[in-house]
């Protein structure tokens, strides 16, 4: 029988779900107390611990938020959405790789972006592994036009 639509993965909910990941991570770096705040939304102990150690060295107030964020509360995210970021950020045509599991022309976007330009190859290979964006679809939905 086929599955039931309550079953079914819905793309905009996992769409909102990896933005709040991406999001989580930049708050993590930028501001960990509200990163933990964000992901458990009450103040508790974590909270306070987050900001006692964010007050003693930003360092250590990022690796809780993260350690919260990652494998506590209600988010956890999946170390290989983690993993993908990480490589989005230090090597963006890896991260490509890594999600696409092919060598793609995404891939290549980002080899040539990286050797040009870093940010903008960082970001390029964030969109394409977290939120869908593909330059063959690209160029098929201009050319179908």
């Amino acid at each position: 029988s086929p599955p039931s639509p309550s079953t079914e993965a819905n793309p905009s909910t996992m769409a909102r779900s990896t933005l709040m990941s991406v999001l989580l991570v930049v708050l993590g770096i930028l501001l960990p107390p509200l990163a933990v705040f964000v992901d458990e939304p009450k103040i508790n102990d974590e909270f306070f611990i987050s900001i006692l150690l964010t007050i003693c060295g930003w360092l250590p107030g990022i690796i809780h938020a993260f350690w919260v964020i990652f494998f506590g509360g209600k988010g956890q995210l999946k170390m290989m959405d983690v993993l993908i970021l990480v490589c989005c950020i230090l090597l963006p045509p890896l991260g490509v790789f890594l999600k696409q599991q092919k060598i793609t022309i995404d891939f290549l976007v980002a080899l040539i972006l990286c050797f040009l330009f870093w940010f903008p190859a960082i970001i390029f290979a964030i969109v394409v592994a977290f939120f869908g964006f593909s330059c063959s679809k690209a160029v098929s939905s201009v050319q179908g036009k």
